[in-house]
């Protein structure tokens, strides 16, 4: 094939002038998309730095003019799209007619067609495409409109905010879910006073507009709540294992010793504020404790374990009615209870067992 020293210098010129236009008018279409979206994704950019952060516009408004590497990612798609020298040619030929005289002088290089040729060139030349900058405009104008007002329009952080009305709601529900916790856990003190604060400086923030931070303390002081609660069902599956051990337990003392650690560990989660009388029975007054040297019998130990186990369950549905524990984890408690139902069956109203009748052999 010849090569474009040897072509004709009108076919050279013009198969340039084709490649060099179809360069120009893929550039200009990737270009308006390229910078369009570097435009969108700098002017969103823009708006969260001045909306959240408070940044000045001098700061922020150099970021937009990275938008202008779209126009040098747009030339490199754009170069490798360009069509080879044959294909420019065959273009011309079409245009002028589509006599072959263009593709045959591109064949053989000097020939005795150059003269049509040249007439054939001049034709297809004239219709070259004017490169489409109006298109290119249109799909580039929203996108700058865009990146303009983020970075002009002035602009309060509230704006990206949660709408008041939405914040209102979220700091009920946290009040709700507080309230509920403090009702049923018998939380410490300093822990308490604590979570008040947090709720009270939560509720202040809200009214002075900082709704930007507003979403992540609801969140962060809800998860607290929420661990608070999932702690406390933790101890109460621990605490209903050892009460239908102690309500089904063969040996007294060893029956007696898993009440005990049941107790102990309702004492520890907070899990034994405001226990109905029924459920103390038998305890020392003052305590959760039995009296020093106390040994319940079978009757008792059944009795006072399932006193505690309804009033566990009571704490545990409060909590969950309170939106403070997880559907999944509530039920797979629920099920332990279901499985642990046996041990707190109903004792022979006839029968009081001591010692000797849970030994082998005993009635």
């Amino acid at each position: 094939m010849p090569t474009l020293s040897r072509m004709l210098p009108e076919l050279a010129a013009a198969v340039a002038a084709v490649r060099r236009r179809r360069f120009l008018a893929g550039w200009l279409e990737l270009a308006s998309v390229h910078v369009a979206l570097a435009l969108f994704a700098l002017g969103a950019f823009v708006l969260y730095r001045r909306g959240v952060e408070g940044a000045p516009r001098a700061e922020v408004a150099r970021f937009l003019g990275l938008s202008t590497l779209g126009l040098v990612t747009a030339a490199l798609v754009a170069r490798k799209r360009v069509p080879g020298r044959a294909w420019a040619a065959a273009w011309l030929d079409v245009q002028a007619g589509a006599s072959g005289v263009v593709v045959t002088e591109d064949e053989l290089g000097s020939s005795a067609w150059s003269p049509r040729a040249r007439a054939a060139l001049e034709t297809a030349r004239a219709a070259l495409p004017r490169p489409a900058l109006g298109p290119a405009l249109k799909r580039l104008a929203p996108a700058a409109l865009f990146a303009g007002l983020a970075l002009w329009v002035p602009i309060s952080r509230d704006i990206l905010g949660p709408p008041p009305v939405i914040a209102s709601a979220l700091i009920e529900e946290l009040e709700t879910k507080l309230q509920t916790l403090t009702e049923e856990l018998e939380l410490p003190p300093d822990e308490a006073l604590e979570l008040e604060e947090r709720l009270e400086r939560l509720q202040a923030e809200a009214e002075t507009g900082q709704p930007a931070s507003t979403f992540e303390a609801v969140d962060r002081l809800g998860e607290r709540l929420e661990d608070e609660a999932a702690r406390a069902l933790e101890a109460a599956q621990r605490a209903a294992e050892d009460l239908a051990a102690a309500a089904g337990q063969p040996e007294l003392s060893a029956a007696q010793e898993a009440l005990e650690s049941a107790l102990a560990t309702l004492k520890d989660a907070g899990l034994t504020k405001d226990l109905p009388p029924a459920a103390l029975a038998g305890l020392q007054p003052g305590s959760l404790t039995l009296p020093p040297g106390t040994q319940l019998s079978s009757r008792e130990l059944a009795a006072l374990s399932r006193e505690l186990r309804q009033a566990l369950e009571q704490r545990v549905g409060a909590l969950a009615a309170g939106k403070l524990l997880d559907p999944a984890r509530l039920r797979a408690f629920e099920g332990r209870l279901g499985a642990l139902g046996e041990g707190f069956g109903e004792p022979d109203p006839a029968h009081e067992c001591d010692e000797d009748c849970k030994k082998p052999g005993g009635t």
